[in-house]
Formats: structure tokens, sequence, C-alpha cells
């Protein structure tokens, strides 16, 4: 469940920038982190609609959501000039002295001008009210509404955030996809027929047909469409690559590209988890507040779905976790040279201390947030070293094992580490070298095994290797 939260607010992220270089476009079937777009986006940046997330999401993290403080972010947010600003919200949001104006402003906006007040602004930053009512769906759309009319006054706007709020929680909490009809228990007698009808068409049509679609009506169906027209079959053998089969479609559909791709990132994010999402994506992307990346946005998710956490000495909140790995086993070895590739090491936590001097460092263990220095490439893959703990593990070893592979085509150093580098950085070096070796699997444990006698097996990570290399 964790995995799945902090994948629901990482998804959008990733949705955004993905989609931010193709906004007001007719799409493509192949999306890159370029950037540019309509607003000079660099690639890997993610926009407005992960911004306002953001907003959301740190306000959540304190423990609790107050609409008014998240209100008082916006605002802030707001007088600090981002590149781009929805017509409505900045209008609402530019137009009052403080928070406790936004509700009236925003229901003034949608009196003047009802043609123009169902935008999909709100419905792009769902995730963190959903991940802050976890255990408790009824506050959850009381919620979600609340938030919605803080910019938007149109009740179509937050009738689809409860939607999509119930669809992400049930991901969330139950592995599944089609929570968003429950939501309709949620709304009056004739807008639930409204939307029951609007989601039929969601399932039937191709999604193609749902544009333009900066109306939030035609963004959801189109989210919705991406995300079912890509589903897997039963007997995929990966079925996580979902999450990327689903945000190229969407992305595929044209006009609002980032936000019609970040509304289907919540969603499937929230299904497979971080652990799904391709490691190309998660090197790049970053934004508002900066020098914020994927690791923060995991932090804040947790913390939103732990109404807080346990405390700043503890992950996901501690600068520093060193201590708390030699009180409970030890940090393992430093960076250890990989034989058969110079430029590939290995180690343990300890090994964090010489990061600085690798241009890629992949973590497998909860790393503190200052545990990772230097301006290099820095990801954190959720692997956990349990049996049975890991629903993505063959997409994980294998992702990882082609990326590493072309970041050492770019002449990149890598540095792999986990707490003791015992179980799941040897299980990654095995995989990069199958991979980049035409190893078998076991072969490649091996060779690893052969200079790193610390090592240990965990059965799952082994029957992994010999499904994917044999």
């Amino acid at each position: 469940m964790l995995d799945r939260a902090a994948g629901a607010l990482v998804g959008l992220a990733v949705g955004d920038a993905l989609g931010a270089g193709y906004e007001f476009t007719g799409g493509t079937d192949d999306p890159k982190m370029i950037g540019g777009g309509a607003f000079g986006f660099e690639p890997g940046e993610w926009t407005d609609d992960t911004q306002m997330a953001v907003c959301i999401a740190e306000e959540a993290a304190t423990g609790t959501l107050d609409p008014l403080a998240v209100g008082a972010r916006f605002i802030a947010w707001l007088r600090e000039g981002p590149k781009d600003v929805g017509i409505q919200t900045r209008s609402v949001l530019g137009g009052v002295g403080g928070p406790s104006e936004l509700p009236s402003a925003a229901a003034t906006h949608f009196e003047r001008s009802p043609q123009n007040s169902a935008g999909n602004g709100s419905l792009m930053r769902t995730a963190p009210v959903a991940l802050a009512y976890l255990d408790d769906e009824g506050a959850m759309v009381e919620a979600a509404r609340t938030i919605s009319g803080l910019t938007h006054g149109d009740p179509l706007a937050a009738e689809a955030c409860v939607l999509w709020c119930v669809a992400i929680r049930r991901a969330i909490r139950e592995g599944r996809l089609d929570g968003i009809y429950e939501g309709l228990n949620y709304l009056e007698t004739d807008a639930a027929e409204r939307w029951r009808d609007w989601l039929d068409e969601a399932a039937t049509r191709d999604p193609s047909s749902f544009t333009p679609n900066g109306f939030v009506v035609p963004a959801l169906q189109a989210a919705y469409s991406a995300v079912l027209a890509t589903a897997p079959s039963e007997d995929a053998e990966m079925p996580c690559v979902h999450l990327r089969d689903g945000l190229r479609r969407a992305i595929s559909i044209g006009g609002d590209t980032d936000t019609v791709a970040a509304i289907a990132g919540q969603l499937l994010g929230a299904r497979y988890g971080v652990s799904a999402v391709p490691a190309e994506w998660l090197a790049v992307v970053h934004g508002w507040p900066k020098p914020y990346r994927v690791p923060d946005l995991v932090r804040l998710a947790i913390l939103s779905a732990q109404h807080g956490g346990a405390g700043s000495e503890k992950w996901p909140s501690a600068a520093h976790l060193k201590d708390e790995y030699e009180r409970t086993g030890g940090c393992g070895p430093g960076a250890i040279r990989l034989n058969e590739d110079d430029e590939v090491w290995l180690g343990g936590f300890a090994a964090l201390e010489e990061a600085e001097r690798f241009d890629v460092v992949v973590s497998l263990c909860r790393v503190g947030r200052e545990d990772t220095p230097g301006e290099g490439i820095r990801i954190a893959p959720r692997i956990i070293d349990a049996e049975g703990e890991n629903p993505n593990l063959d997409f994980l070893l294998s992702d990882l094992a082609r990326q590493i592979c072309s970041w050492r085509d770019q002449g990149k150093s890598v540095l792999i580490q986990c707490a003791r580098a015992q179980r799941r950085t040897p299980a990654v070096a095995a995989a990069y070298l199958a991979e980049r070796f035409s190893l078998s699997g076991d072969q490649g444990w091996r060779q690893v095994e052969d200079f790193h006698p610390g090592v240990r097996e965990n059965p799952d990570f082994i029957d992994a290797l010999d499904r994917l290399w044999g």
C-alpha cells in the first residue's frame, strides 16, 4: 500500500512532465521527457498540475488537511510567478486578499461565467486529497469537494474530483481500477446518472474521441479511457507495464496532454505503485519547489498517507539514516568495483559517503533526505528484501538492468547500493551483468558472488533472474 500511495503522487508528476512537451498538439504515440512545449519547461520538469498537488501534499504531510491552509499555499505559489497557470485558477487566486475569500471568489466566477468554470484544473491535483484520507472515504469526499471549490465553483468540477479520489483510494487500498463507479454513490441522483453515462462512454469509445479536453468531463473521460484501453490481459507477464502504456496512450490523444496524463498517472500509479515507473522517467522528473525530485514526492505521499509520519528522526522525514542502520545491523561495505565493469560499483549504506563521485546513484533501500548529495542522477527504485513483497519484481529488475546499460553507454559511472549490499544490490548487479553480457541469470549471480562473498540469496530474486534471463 505504501508503494501504491507513493505511486499516486509520482504517477501524477511523471504523466505531467511527460505530457508537458506535447501540450496543445496532436500528441504522440511515443512520448519522451523532452520539455519545451508552450511554456518552455525543462526536460522532465513538471507543470502547474504537480505544483498545485505539491501544495496540497505539503499540507497533508503535516498530519492534517486544512482547506484554508491549502488555499494559502495556492496563493503563495501564484505570487512566485509559475510558468503556467490555468486561466480560471489565476483569475480566482489572483483576485482575493486571503484564503478565506477563495470559495466565494470561485462561486462568483461560476455565476458570472458558467460556461468557463468547469475546467480540469482541480481534477488534475486530486491524488494528495485521497492520500490524506485513505482511512476515511466519507471525509475524503468532503475534502475533495471543498478543495476543488477553492478555485472551481462549478459542481461538475467537484463531482469529478470526488469520483477520481474514490478511484485512487480504491486502487491504493484494494489494487483495482474500477472503484470510480462506487464514487457515484456520493453524488446526487441526477449527477450520478450523468456521470455513469459519461463513464460508460469512456469505457466504450476510443480515447482519441475525447478531445478537446480542457473541460473537466472530457478530461476525466480521456484519462479513464486511456487507462481502460491499455489494460493488460489476465495472463500478462508484467501487468505493471500498464502504467507506461496508459500514459503513452493518454498523451497520444493530444490537447491538454500534460493534464490528461497527470490525471491518468494518478490512477495508474495508485494501482501499480512507484515501483512500476520506468527508471528512465524517475531519473529526470523534477520541479517546483526546486530542487524537488521523485524522492521528495515519495516523502510527501508517505507522510500524507500516515498523517504526518513517525517523526523527524524516522524515514521518510529524517535527513540522515546512518545511525538507524548502524543500530539495526550495520551499514554494509563501502563502494566495491564490479569486476566485469570498472565503472559500476556496489555498496551498502556506507557507500553513500562516496556518492558525490558517481554520476548515478541507485538506492534500493530507504535513505534520508540528505544521504545522496551531489548533482548527478539519484533514484530510489522500491525493492523490498522480503519474500512475496515485490509484485513488480520482474519489471524492476529488467527495467533497471536496461537503464544501467543505457547509463553506461552514455559513459556514466553507476553506484548500486542498499542497506548491507547482501541481497537487493547483488540481484540488480546480476541482472545488469546478464543483460549487458548476454549471460544467464545464474551466471550473473555467480559472477557477483565470486567477488562479493557477503551476498545472501533471496529466493524471489533468484527465481526472477532465472525467469528473465534463463
